[in-house]
C-alpha cells in the first residue's frame, strides 16, 4: 500500500525534521489512526518530496528524519488552463481532475455568457477552497508541484496578457474549422480556454483571433463545458510528453 502523504510548505522542514500543521496532524493522528514510527511521504509544493516516521511529541507530530525522494524527471512544459466560471460543483471538478492531469496554471475567466460570478465578499474564501481542491489532488495523484490558482479575469484581460504571448494559445469553439487531434503541434507552453455552457459571444472569438488564438472543435459531439476542458487536456498531455517522432 502507498505510503500515507501530507503537505508541508517548502521551508517548513528543518534539521531533517517536518512539522505537520494542526489540521493535517488531527488528520493523522484521529482519522488515519497512524502510530509512532509508521512511515509517511511529505511533499513541498515547489518539487520536493520526502520519506520520514511518525514522531509523536505531546499534541505536536514531527516526521522524520527526512529522506529526499527522487522522482522521474518531468519534461519542463507549462500547461495553462484558462476556464470561463461555470457551476461551483463542476469547476471544482475541472481544478481536481485538470490537476491530475498536469495542469501547472488555472485561469478562472469571465465571460458573456458565464452565469456565475463571485461577489467581492466571498472571493477569499471561494480562492482558499480552490487552492485545497489543488492541494488535495496532488496530494491524490502523487503530484510534487502545486499548481496556482489566479483571481477570475474578464476574457478581454487575458487576450491582452503579456506573459502568455509565447504560449500556444488555443480557444475551445464547436464551430471552429480546426479539429484538435494529435496532429497538432503544440509546443512545451499550451494555454488553452474553455468556455461557459452558453459558449462564446461574436465579440470574444473575434477577439481572440485578432489576440493570436487558434479556435479548434472537439469533433460533433456536444460537450458539458467541464467534459470538454479535461478531453482537451487529456489531448495536450499526451502531445507534450510525447517524443517527437
Amino acid at each position: 500500500m502507498p505510503r500515507r502523504r501530507f503537505f508541508v510548505p517548502h521551508g517548513l522542514e528543518q534539521n531533517g525534521i517536518a512539522v505537520l500543521t494542526p489540521d493535517q496532524a488531527h488528520h493523522l493522528r484521529t482519522v488515519l489512526r497512524l502510530r509512532a514510527g509508521d512511515e509517511v511521504e511529505l511533499f513541498d509544493g515547489a518539487g520536493l518530496s520526502y520519506s520520514g516516521s511518525i514522531q509523536y511529541r505531546g499534541a505536536e507530530i514531527q516526521i522524520g528524519p527526512l529522506r529526499v525522494i527522487q522522482h522521474p524527471e518531468v519534461p519542463g512544459n507549462e500547461l495553462v488552463l484558462a476556464a470561463a466560471l461555470i457551476k461551483p460543483d463542476r469547476f471544482e471538478w475541472i481544478l481536481q481532475k485538470g490537476t491530475e492531469l498536469g495542469v501547472e496554471r488555472f485561469l478562472p475567466l469571465v465571460t458573456t455568457f458565464s452565469t456565475v460570478r463571485i461577489p467581492q465578499a466571498g472571493l477569499a474564501a471561494r480562492m482558499d477552497r480552490w487552492q485545497r481542491i489543488v492541494r488535495e489532488a496532488c496530494k491524490q495523484s502523487r503530484r510534487v508541484t502545486i499548481p496556482r490558482v489566479h483571481f477570475p479575469v474578464p476574457l478581454e484581460a487575458l487576450l491582452t496578457a503579456p506573459e502568455y504571448a509565447t504560449h500556444a494559445r488555443f480557444l475551445l469553439h464547436q464551430k471552429a474549422t480546426e479539429r484538435l487531434d494529435a496532429r497538432l503541434q503544440a509546443g512545451n507552453q499550451v494555454l488553452l480556454c474553455v468556455g461557459p455552457e452558453g459558449g462564446w459571444d461574436a465579440a470574444e472569438l473575434h477577439a481572440a483571433e485578432d489576440a493570436g488564438y487558434r479556435t479548434v472543435n472537439m469533433g460533433t459531439r456536444v460537450l458539458r463545458a467541464e467534459t470538454a476542458a479535461l478531453a482537451a487536456l487529456a489531448i495536450f498531455q499526451f502531445l507534450l510528453e510525447t517524443p517527437p517522432v
